[in-house]
């Protein structure tokens, strides 16, 4: 345990790999913690239940199931990530159904909520069990974050502007946006993850800029 290699893998990895991987994941760590405040708030889960029932299962499993190989720093980081994530999963159970519309949806709010955390787990699971994902997650971690990035302004244009915070928008965009650099850097030939990685920066661009726009429209 004293080792550098078992708190950081400066063997396998660059310093410029590592450090944009950090700061990736330490602007996550902070966007779901400024997310839970946000929540505790304004009572409305702003991320989308869909996703964010998917995150907590990946987070469960790249927590316990599996960790990176960046070390036990970066693993720390996915744990700490899924202990937000029961928060996140506990008001999306008292407030998710604020997002929907649709009273027969809203009445079974909770067990179609259980019944995606159901789905998510196994999914992310055998993913990584059956060697479709990297070795800190990254496939499955970015398919997560496209449809994260897609389902944003949806939910942002059918609500209230009120419920979302310009924090949470920017500590995302940056946080996806250093792990992207990462990516580059450590997997040069993973083409999947490069367009994934530029789709979700665009996406994320464009939510951070309709949001500032809706916030001065709803002021002025």
């Amino acid at each position: 345990m004293g080792d550098i290699n078992y708190w950081i893998n400066t063997k396998d990895y660059s310093t410029a790999q590592l450090l944009w991987n950090g700061i990736g994941c330490l602007f996550w760590v902070i966007t779901y913690a400024a997310l839970v405040r946000e929540i505790v708030r304004k009572k409305f889960v702003e991320m989308p239940f869909f996703i964010a029932i998917g995150n907590i299962a990946w987070e469960f499993v790249w927590g316990f199931f599996y960790h990176p190989d960046t070390g036990k720093l970066f693993a720390l980081s996915y744990q700490g990530a899924f202990f937000l994530d029961v928060f996140i999963f506990y008001f999306v159970l008292k407030y998710g159904y604020k997002q929907i519309h649709i009273p027969e949806i809203q009445k079974h709010f909770k067990w179609i909520s259980f019944g995606l955390l159901a789905m998510w787990l196994p999914l992310n699971y055998f993913f990584v069990k059956q060697g479709f994902d990297t070795s800190i997650g990254a496939n499955s971690g970015y398919i997560l974050n496209v449809i994260i990035s897609l389902l944003y302004p949806l939910l942002l244009l059918r609500s209230d502007v009120k419920y979302f915070s310009e924090t949470v928008a920017w500590c995302k965009f940056i946080g996806t946006g250093c792990i992207s650099v990462s990516m580059f850097l450590i997997y040069p030939h993973n083409y999947l993850v490069h367009t994934l990685a530029i789709s979700c920066f665009v996406l994320d661009l464009l939510y951070a800029i309709l949001l500032k726009r809706k916030l001065i429209h709803a002021t002025s």
